[in-house]
């Protein structure tokens, strides 16, 4: 017979002990067998008298467990916020940083570039082209391709010019422009700041109770806001880069909008975020010691960027608005009647420019590759322009003011550093993070073209491209030292002018150091450290608050408060007003904090100079060394002597250059100028000599013209003499080789053979090598360039001859590609005035 489990109901045999259900045991008693109506249930054992126990009731099922409805996660809440948001407020913000790149596309679209009636490019087309340009400072790209009979540099009915297709090739090519205009950049993040300033100003107003107090508000409105921001100006990017590409008679455009967008993604969401969530991330951070410091580091390494960028980008505005004939850079009366300045260009990348006169004057060159290669060969070419080039072009003026330059920077880097950092940790922490942001801005601030072009009927094809920047290598180097030699050497000198730092700290005063004047009450709040004594045993103790500044005490009894009274009170009472009386030992205008001790002593004269000269000194070596390893790489890692034996003075295979000249007498060789071997100038000046010229007479017996700047610097192999200026890179190398048993023009031959097989000219090219006559007698001239170890290329000029006596003269003059034009003069006029004076 079956039975019910008393617990959970549950059916089970009879004769089961437990339940199959729940596993508990059943109760022992059974249900009573009925014999029949008149046998009655026997009443239980102990119990006499009681009705029998009726049997119990299966009990009802349980209810089915409640499940609470599944919430989303704090994730999905988060964006949930962020889209049931404010969403006008969020364009609003958003309508600042892309209403400039359309209103800055719109004024550079409306000068027509000299097309005049013609007009090719139409003002949408320009528009869109300026689009293009402007998204590079997001990140974009700037992209050019042209095919079928057309090609982006000129061919076909290509806008930019017309050629090439009269020779029936399908021409077909493409070209990328790499340039990043910070400027723009910069203005971006500007108009993004205001827009987001607007808009926190709207959350908080809008979070205020009537009474003017904010409500606080759960989550994180900050960061939902930012990124409502952020996805609008991201679409609004994104459309802007698609409008801008256009397609021109065959020629396209892209501008890369994909990557604009995501520039713009990035740096709007960092800055909305940093912003607009400040406060919550000020509480974050205060729980993290380690997280705040890195941002407080980061924070002042951007301060102290954008403060040397300033510095950095007026001064090269400055430099080159100096230069003179800059208008001949910016001619493009080929296109028409209007020029563009130089100078506007320049404004548009002025932060670039300050970031390379930063490297500039901390050492480090600005670079140039060319290169490229095709069906009919290739080549490439690499020169740099440091302080040593800078020198060159300028005079060295010119390389005291970069290192003055880089100095300044640097100095303002530790500064800044040291008075916003909390210990030397991150001190040293944001000077690494100036230095990477350096960097970045060294490597996105250059310039690059990459080209490529094929014909396919003449089956030929070739690429190119050049670049110009920093010198990253150069750039870490110098970098490295300058930084963070600034940033030891800064607290210290912070300290020596009396500036408060948070890396050395001020002397602490010992308690009770000092007191109060005879005579005078001293306030009881001015020192709290002061041990208490016990009070006089004639006179009763003080009270524990101080008297009423109106009533002052006697002396007496004001010598006595300071013990009776030094015990710590609760509330601190603000110190009396001025009472009459004798005026206090110490001069308050001498401290600038807090309680001083009476006295001070003087800071020793000696040890603040022994601190100056330190530091100093510091900077004239690290100066010093950034210079001098320019000066090196340049020469090839030799001296100036060393490094102008590959000027080509006699033949090594004639025998006659031992001998010395006999007309005049022969100078000790030194490897540097005297004054009885440096020759003196003619003492009447003579009216043939240009300015900025002047003549010498050398004691082996010629004279000539050469600059005021130039002088004498010795004679090498008993033959040859050097006239150079102050780097040595630009000199003439004279030959005088007595009894010359050849001819000039043989002697040239030979020693081109020796050019060619020289290491130290590579890329050896002659311009020319004919036979000539100077001044009525037989010559040859010579001509040619090359690229040195250093990788600049040099050019050389030489004017050989024999005069009558048999001796052969050589005037060589050899410099740098880039200043060939003024050189060409100067050597003009020397061989102009060359005259023998023995």
């Amino acid at each position: 017979m079956a039975s019910f489990c008393p617990h959970c109901g549950a059916q089970a045999p009879d004769e089961a002990r437990f339940c199959m259900k729940c596993g508990r045991e059943r109760t022992p008693e059974r249900e009573p067998d009925v014999q029949g109506p008149s046998a009655p249930p026997a009443a239980p054992l102990g119990q006499p008298g009681q009705p029998p126990v009726p049997p119990l009731a299966p009990p009802a099922a349980p209810p089915p467990p409640a499940f609470a409805p599944g919430g989303p996660s704090p994730v999905g809440a988060f964006f949930g916020r962020a889209l049931r948001g404010d969403w006008a407020g969020s364009a609003q913000a958003a309508l600042w940083p892309v209403g400039l790149l359309v209103i800055a596309a719109v004024a550079l679209a409306i000068p027509s570039y000299g097309q005049g009636s013609d007009v090719v490019v139409g003002f949408g087309d320009r528009m869109r082209i300026s689009l293009a340009l402007l998204l590079q400072s997001l990140g974009g790209g700037f992209e050019v391709s042209a095919s079928s009979g057309s090609s982006p540099f000129g061919g076909g009915d290509s806008p930019f010019g017309s050629g090439g297709g009269d020779m029936g090739a399908e021409l077909s090519g493409g070209a990328a422009l790499s340039l990043v205009p910070l400027t723009v950049t910069a203005l971006w993040i500007l108009a993004l700041c205001i827009g987001v300033r607007v808009l926190r100003s709207r959350l908080r107003a809008r979070a205020a109770v009537p009474g003017g107090h904010p409500t606080p508000v759960p989550g994180t409105p900050g960061l939902e806001a930012a990124l409502r921001v952020a996805l609008l100006v991201t679409v609004g990017v994104l459309v802007l880069g698609l409008f801008a590409q256009p397609s021109i008679q065959g020629v396209r455009i892209s501008s890369s909008p994909v990557l604009a967008a995501l520039g713009a993604l990035l740096i709007s969401l960092t800055v909305a975020a940093g912003m607009l969530h400040r406060d919550d991330l000020a509480q974050w951070l205060a729980a993290r010691p380690g997280a705040l410091a890195l941002v407080r580091a980061t924070g002042t390494a951007l301060r102290a960027l954008a403060v040397v960028l300033v510095i950095c980008s007026v001064a090269a505005f400055i430099s080159i608005a100096q230069i003179d004939d800059l208008g001949d850079v910016s001619d493009v009366s080929d296109l028409g009647q209007a020029d563009l300045s130089p100078l506007v260009l320049a404004l548009l990348v002025l932060p670039n420019l300050g970031a390379m006169a930063l490297g500039l004057g901390w050492g480090a060159p600005i670079s140039f590759e060319a290169g490229g290669s095709s069906t009919y060969g290739g080549g490439y070419q690499h020169q740099s322009f440091g302080l040593s080039e800078l020198g060159d072009v300028t005079n060295s003026w010119a390389v005291v003011g970069a290192l003055a330059l880089g100095t300044v920077c640097a100095l303002t880097v530790g500064v800044m550093a040291a008075r916003r950092s909390a210990d030397r940790r991150e001190q040293f922490l944001s000077a690494g993070i100036f230095l990477c942001l350096f960097l970045l801005l060294g490597g996105l601030g250059g310039l690059g073209v990459q080209a490529t072009g094929a014909a396919s009927d003449l089956g030929g094809s070739g690429t190119g491209s050049a670049g110009v920047g920093l010198g990253m290598a150069e750039a870490l180097l110098f970098g490295l030292l300058w930084v963070f030699a600034a940033a030891f050497l800064a607290p210290y000198l912070m300290q020596m002018a009396g500036a408060r730092t948070g890396i050395v700290p001020e002397p602490q005063v010992p308690p009770g150091a000092f007191g109060s004047a005879p005579g005078v009450p001293a306030p009881v709040t001015a020192l709290p450290e002061a041990p208490a004594e016990p009070p006089a045993p004639n006179e009763p103790p003080a009270p524990n608050e101080p008297p009423a500044p109106i009533d002052p005490p006697s002396p007496a009894v004001a010598a006595a408060l300071p013990t009776a009274t030094a015990a710590p009170t609760p509330t601190p009472t603000p110190p009396p007003g001025p009472t009459p009386g004798p005026a206090p030992v110490y001069d308050p205008h001498t401290f600038q904090l807090g309680v001083r001790p009476a006295a001070a002593p003087a800071k020793s004269p000696r040890r603040a100079g022994i601190w100056v000269a330190t530091i100093a000194g510091a900077f004239v070596i690290g100066g010093g060394v950034a210079a001098g390893v320019l000066l090196l790489q340049g020469n090839g890692g030799k001296d100036d002597k060393a490094g102008r034996d590959d000027g080509p003075a006699v033949s090594t295979e004639q025998p006659a250059t031992s001998q010395q000249p006999t007309p005049a007498p022969s100078p000790t060789p030194s490897a540097t100028p005297d004054q009885a071997t440096d020759p003196a100038p003619d003492a009447t000046p003579d009216a043939t000599v240009p300015s900025g010229y002047r003549k010498v007479a050398d004691p082996m017996g010629f004279s000539f013209v050469i600059p005021d700047v130039w002088s004498r610097e010795g004679v090498e192999n008993g033959s040859q003499i050097t006239y150079a200026g102050s780097t040595g890179a630009e000199h003439y190398l004279i030959g005088v080789i007595p009894n010359a048993g050849y001819t000039s023009y043989d002697n040239i031959l030979n020693m081109e053979k020796h050019a060619e097989e020289d290491k130290k000219k590579q890329d050896y090219q002659r311009i020319d090598l004919r036979r000539n006559t100077f001044q009525g007698r037989q010559g040859a001239i010579w001509e040619y360039t090359y690229r040195d170890e250093g990788g600049r290329t040099m050019h050389g000029i030489d004017q050989s001859y024999v005069a009558e006596d048999g001796t052969e003269y050589t005037i060589f003059l050899v410099g740098q590609q880039d200043v060939w034009a003024d050189l060409k003069k100067t050597y003009r006029t020397g061989l102009e005035s060359w005259r023998l004076t023995n």
